[in-house]
């Protein structure tokens, strides 16, 4: 049993060190820059049109009708609210939620975006390039940073 447990543990370290992890599946999104919370409770509520704006309409403090709250998707982002990429731009797309700090987004909320990167799981990416359009053409930005 002496000469059996070290075998044993030497093929064992054999076999993991030949194992692999998957690698992360490589990604590229392009659509509307949106406020994920926000985004979500409009979509909850069968309206999401109303959060695809940088101002959304929200209930009134009254409860009597909404009213328009202005930057409320850059307010949001800087209160480290995630952000999300929404395919195509137009509700009922896929929702992508950016896997970093949602501060670095804030000035490009209702933007059209093109993030590349890796998909972290279904829905979320991990951003290693961001392109925002200005005027019609694609413009590179810097990925916000992270702490890896």
């Amino acid at each position: 049993m002496r000469k059996l447990l070290p075998l044993l543990v030497v093929a064992f370290l054999a076999v993991a060190a030949t194992m692999q992890m998957p690698a992360p599946e490589p990604i590229t999104v392009e659509g509307k820059l949106v406020d994920s919370k926000c985004y979500g409770m409009a979509t909850g509520m069968g309206m999401p049109e109303a959060a695809l704006n940088d101002a959304h309409m929200v209930p009134k403090p009254d409860g009597d009708g909404m009213m328009e709250m202005p930057n409320c998707g850059t307010a949001c982002a800087n209160m480290g609210i995630p952000v999300a990429v929404l395919e195509g731009g137009e509700a009922g797309g896929d929702v992508y939620v950016i896997i970093g700090p949602a501060m670095g987004f804030a000035d490009y909320m209702a933007d059209e975006v093109k993030v590349e990167g890796e998909q972290a799981y279904p829905g979320a990416i991990i951003p290693s390039k961001l392109w925002v359009k200005e005027d019609g053409n694609w413009v590179e930005k810097a990925v916000p940073g992270t702490m890896m």
